[in-house]
């Protein structure tokens, strides 16, 4: 099971970024996940409760949303959703031809906590903490 190293990674991260914006703990964290991805949502869920033990995200609620696969196929324009990545086939002209645009994601999104004093900070935005997009858990 993987998915317990994600976890930890996902938490080593949202300690870096929560550090950096002054927070004093983590309530929520927001991760997309590919459904073509090798991460099971259940067991990711299951897991965090585990890696935010003695963190800043002890407690936090983790919300997954899950994102569908897409291909393109590169012969007619077509985009078409993916249930399988093994062997696509565009459904309309059955070109080989294709590439996945979406579905093996595993993104850190966003980040609420508090600051020390028990609010969300005061600087406009709503307690989250959007990390770079260079910031993935991979």
């Amino acid at each position: 099971m993987h998915e317990l190293s994600v976890a930890q990674r996902i938490v080593e991260i949202v300690e870096e970024q929560a550090a950096k914006s002054g927070l004093a703990r983590v309530t929520a964290i927001k991760v997309r996940i590919g459904k073509l991805s090798t991460i099971v949502p259940e067991a990711l869920n299951f897991c965090f409760g585990f890696a935010t033990e003695d963190t800043l995200a002890a407690g936090a609620e983790l919300v997954i949303e899950e994102v569908a696969a897409e291909a393109r196929c590169n012969s007619c324009g077509k985009t078409f959703p993916v249930t399988e990545a093994y062997f696509l086939l565009c459904p309309s002209c059955s070109s080989p031809d294709t590439t996945l645009l979406k579905g093996q994601e595993l993104d850190l999104m966003s980040i609420e906590g508090e600051t020390p004093d028990g609010e969300k900070p005061d600087d406009g935005r709503t307690g989250d903490v959007t990390p770079k997009p260079g910031d993935n858990v991979q």
